[in-house]
């Protein structure tokens, strides 16, 4: 008996356990990307792209084929917190909104000096879908301090609020959002 225990536990581990062993328990920013990708990769989505930044404001139209897809989800992706080396350093809380119909997963930085500050995923509290996705960074070098607040609402909205603060020059504040048109 002891020689099968033996055995079985010297078997080739497989990718589900590679995964599984680098990640931690915090939602994986990264994974749901690809799996909204993998849903809705070829859909024909028109998007209204507008631009606004100190004031002025630009709007143009593009379709999900011609985006810069790298571009649009990198700040996104700069965000996941699912590695093992983030646990403990983040707040989880979960709660339901009975006004709004959903389920709510917090997680809130334990140190001023992370760079993701604040993540709120907001699912149906019926089908535990995705609503919404909603994230704070917060960054600090001796140039200055940048701020950013991350919308996604699958299907509908990417919204990247960033707040530039340098030690020398003028403050500058850029949305750049883009609206899904079916």
């Amino acid at each position: 008996m002891a020689l099968v225990l033996f055995f079985s536990s010297c078997k080739e581990r497989t990718q589900i356990d590679v995964l599984t062993d680098v990640k931690g328990n915090y939602f994986s920013v990264n994974q749901y990307i690809i799996d909204e990708w993998q849903s809705h990769a070829g859909e024909p989505v028109a998007f209204k792209k507008t631009i606004k930044e100190n004031g002025k404001v630009d709007t143009s139209m593009t379709n999900a084929e011609l985006m810069d897809w790298p571009a649009v989800l990198a700040p996104f992706i700069a965000t996941d917190i699912s590695d093992r080396k983030y646990l403990n350093k983040y707040t989880f809380s979960q709660f339901d909104d009975e006004l709004d119909n959903t389920h709510d997963f917090m997680y809130v930085a334990n140190k001023s000096d992370m760079f993701v500050q604040k993540l709120l995923l907001t699912m149906d509290i019926n089908t535990m879908k995705v609503r919404g996705l909603y994230i704070e960074t917060y960054k600090k070098t001796f140039l200055g301090e940048t701020k950013q607040k991350l919308l996604y609402t699958p299907l509908r909205t990417i919204q990247v609020h960033e707040i530039t603060d340098p030690l020398i020059g003028a403050k500058k504040d850029k949305i750049t959002q883009y609206d899904a048109i079916r």
